[in-house]
């Protein structure tokens, strides 16, 4: 099993690669449950769970709200219980509620916090709005990082944030080594929408895509009327945030999410991509490996359990 050093050394090292992740915590353990609080495990954006927070009937839900998590940025704690919420009670903020009627008969409480990709900020060029940038910059956590002209960009430039603010000098590398392949996160070029429009047109013909090249963001920055570098830079910083913590799918949330087990949400109407584990009353979601059709009709399962009882009670024709 792995431990918690073992959870925490992945960690360091996705964080590290710019890679996103959900640290996943016990905070709270109502006996019988096989996970203990302070117990953790990291699930990644392609729904990978490494550590231990529950067993085959809780990892479907960590990872089903990890992976929630990831696409909001919004941390979470999901509590998970034998017991529903009496009825006309108010689910607590940030709280969301997974009813498991499992044979154990535990509770838990798992916080989720998501840690978004890179926050390295690559600045290229010697410029005012390159001083301001560093310095606001460090303000909001970022990592900067300053190249030097004919530095080899190819590692640093992976999941960055690359600003490119020389008025002309040193930003060829930086712009190509930040645009091929998709390498940086964000690529932004300070300069008049006629000499952007002139460097993109050089970078396909420097053999950078044209798909890669329309990534570009040149003018840099938000339109916020920014004259001065300071509030160039901070611009430029807005756009970042934006991108780093997209608001579309926060605001779309209570449609989109329909969360599974809030008060009002009956367990006879999951959201449209999930379905009931008849056996124990989980959310379930419809790409589980987990199924038994019969009679032209499938139904889904949290765990082989759950899908071993309903073959065994006849119910599966």
């Amino acid at each position: 099993m792995t431990g918690p050093m073992d959870v925490f050394a992945a960690a360091a090292r996705l964080y590290q690669d710019g890679v996103p992740f959900v640290l996943a915590t016990v905070v709270r353990a109502e006996r019988p449950t096989s996970a203990r609080p302070g117990a953790k495990a990291i699930v990644t954006g392609d729904g990978e769970v490494r550590g231990f927070v529950g067993g085959t009937c809780v990892k479907p839900a960590v990872r089903r709200e990890s992976l929630r998590a990831l696409e909001d940025g919004a941390p979470r704690l999901l509590r998970i219980s034998p017991d529903r919420p009496a009825e006309g009670v108010e689910v607590e903020e940030g709280v969301l509620e997974e009813h498991m009627a499992c044979v154990s008969g535990g509770a838990l409480d798992i916080h989720l916090e998501p840690y978004l990709p890179s926050r390295r900020l690559v600045l290229a060029g010697s410029s005012p709005i390159v001083e301001s940038l560093a310095a606001l910059g460090g303000s909001l956590g970022m990592e900067e990082r300053t190249v030097a002209p004919g530095e080899d960009l190819a590692d640093v430039a992976e999941g960055a944030f690359v600003v490119v603010a020389g008025h002309g000098e040193g930003e060829w590398e930086a712009l190509k080594a930040g645009l091929a392949g998709g390498r940086a996160r964000y690529v932004g070029l300070v300069a008049s929408p006629r000499r952007a429009a002139a460097v993109r047109e050089r970078l396909v013909g420097m053999g950078v895509a044209e798909a890669d090249v329309q990534r570009l963001r040149s003018p840099a920055g938000l339109d916020i009327g920014a004259e001065t570098p300071g509030e160039i830079a901070l611009s430029i910083l807005a756009e970042i945030v934006a991108e780093r913590r997209p608001p579309a799918p926060r605001e779309a949330a209570p449609e989109r999410r329909a969360p599974p087990a809030t008060v009002g949400i009956p367990l006879e109407a999951p959201a449209a991509d999930l379905a009931v584990d008849p056996i124990c009353g989980m959310h379930v979601s419809r790409d589980s490996p987990h199924r038994v059709e019969a009679g032209g009709e499938t139904t889904w399962f949290c765990c082989a359990g759950c899908a071993e009882t309903f073959a065994m009670s006849g119910r599966a024709g």
